[in-house]
């Protein structure tokens, strides 16, 4: 369950991180939105590098960019003012529809020796 905590942080540090470039780019804070854009992706390649420890990479790669792509969409649309047209909405849709998908059809692989669980001795 820990894993899923790093890859929710990891989406949002992404979303954070994109916001905060398009937010610096548009007012005169560009320097700090840059510096911000900067800390929240090692922060969202981090939490991802220890949520692939145990959640699949297809998974985790996929959800990390699909999830990140729909918040960054929706919040683009609250805070930006950008268009939220019925195309993107359907998208949208087909975007998350992909994710569950991609993690019902992904069985868990055996734990490797070392990983924790019970070892034979």
């Amino acid at each position: 369950m820990r894993h899923w905590l790093f890859m929710a942080v990891a989406i949002l540090t992404e979303v954070a991180g994109t916001l905060a470039m398009k937010y610096g780019a548009h007012h005169d804070t560009r320097t700090a939105g840059l510096a911000v854009m900067y800390v929240m992706l090692v922060l969202s390649y981090t939490t991802l590098a220890l949520a692939v420890k145990r959640i699949p990479l297809a998974v985790a790669y996929g959800a990390w960019e699909s999830l990140g792509l729909v918040l960054i969409t929706l919040c683009s649309a609250w805070l930006f003012a950008e268009s939220l047209n019925l195309t993107k909405v359907v998208a949208i849709a087909v975007i998350i529809t992909g994710i569950v998908l991609l993690e019902h059809g992904t069985e868990e692989a055996p734990r490797r020796p070392g990983e924790g669980g019970h070892h034979a001795a």
